[in-house]
């Protein structure tokens, strides 16, 4: 009896084959930042042909489906264009294998071009959407729309002798400064002995808050927004010890252990950041609207705003980015009042006099 043809099967990598694959894609990969941006922002075809593919993945989501689609889709428009189809196919090669064997499971960025023999591939802490985009250049406005969402926030780590200064740069907590002085702890003997070692001490924590104060000014010197934390009192005496223009900056003041987890202290920065971000935000709204009920100095439309932008006269403009432009300009300031969603762009702005 004749013997039945098996299906070919391609030989699967042994287990030093794949840890060799994973270590190679590891070493390719890493977090996006803004250098990485800018410099892709450079990067195009040079016939101006749409040769980039431009790939984001949630590789934990059902992103296949999304693949399929997105492949058959593209495919239809390039078919005219065999060399471009020809470009794509490959592309998406490579760009599928590499999914395929990648060991992140973190979000994954890809910018690749057969014909430009390019390809790059990045991981991005935040989830997005799932996005596949055919262009003449690596599309990048995504990557940028998610790093608008973070802002830079200092963290002060404190107690009454030791402090560590942070700065969340990028969703990246990078530490700034250390510093720890040896300060007399408290004694239980009473009368003047008592008195003494206590002034001594006082003395020695102001000169170590002093310090850390001096420090900060030059770390967060742009930055708006500071987080002090820390056990104990020590970052309450801090705070009344510290000058009025670095107090300001302080919009949160917590309970943590010194030695807290890294990871813990970014979903905390973060968290807070977001939280004051949406405070200013509704603030600043709330100041439009109440101008504009009162008829005060308020203008709304994208053409009158930026009319008086040209002149000059603008102390603040607010956009709502989630809204498209339709017709150019807002017909009304009801929409915004009300906070309807309409589909023109509604900007908002106070301006002052001009000075005779």
């Amino acid at each position: 009896m004749k013997a039945r043809n098996k299906a070919f099967q391609p030989a699967l990598p042994n287990t030093n084959e794949r840890t060799f694959l994973s270590e190679t894609l590891s070493s390719m990969m890493r977090e996006i930042c803004s250098e990485d941006v800018e410099r892709l922002s450079e990067i195009y075809d040079p016939d101006n042909e749409d040769s980039f593919i431009s790939l984001y993945i949630d590789p934990e989501s059902p992103y296949e489906s999304f693949l399929k689609r997105r492949e058959e889709a593209c495919r239809c428009v390039l078919k005219k264009n065999p060399s471009l189809l020809e470009n794509f196919d490959k592309t998406m090669e490579r760009i599928r294998d590499v999914i395929m064997k990648s060991p992140s499971r973190e979000f994954l960025i890809i910018f690749a071009s057969h014909k430009n023999r390019f390809f790059e591939m990045y991981t991005f802490n935040q989830k997005g959407k799932n996005l596949m985009i055919v262009d003449t250049s690596p599309y990048i406005r995504p990557v940028i729309e998610m790093m608008e969402d973070y802002e830079d926030i200092g963290l002060i780590l404190m107690d009454t002798h030791r402090a560590k200064v942070f700065m969340l740069y990028e969703n990246k907590l990078v530490p700034e400064k250390k510093i720890a002085r040896n300060i007399l702890r408290k004694h239980k003997k009473g009368g003047w002995s008592q008195a003494r070692f206590q002034r001594i001490r006082r003395e020695e924590m102001k000169r170590f808050m002093k310090e850390v104060a001096l420090h900060c000014e030059k770390i967060f010197n742009d930055v708006d927004k500071i987080i002090l934390a820390g056990p104990g009192n020590g970052k309450h005496m801090f705070l009344e010890a510290i000058p009025k223009g670095l107090k300001k900056k302080v919009i949160e003041i917590l309970d943590m252990d010194f030695d807290e987890d890294e990871r813990k202290l970014i979903e905390i920065m973060q968290d807070m950041g977001k939280e004051k971000k949406k405070e200013d935000e509704e603030m600043l709204m709330n100041r439009i609207k109440s101008e504009i009920l009162k008829g005060e100095m308020v203008v709304y439309g994208v053409k009158e705003v930026l009319e008086r932008a040209m002149e000059g006269l603008l102390e603040i403009v607010l956009i709502d980015k989630n809204l498209r432009m339709r017709d150019g300009y807002a017909r009304d300031a009801s929409s915004l009042i009300l906070g309807e969603k309409r589909d023109a762009l509604i900007a908002g702005a106070r301006y002052r006099r001009l000075m005779s």
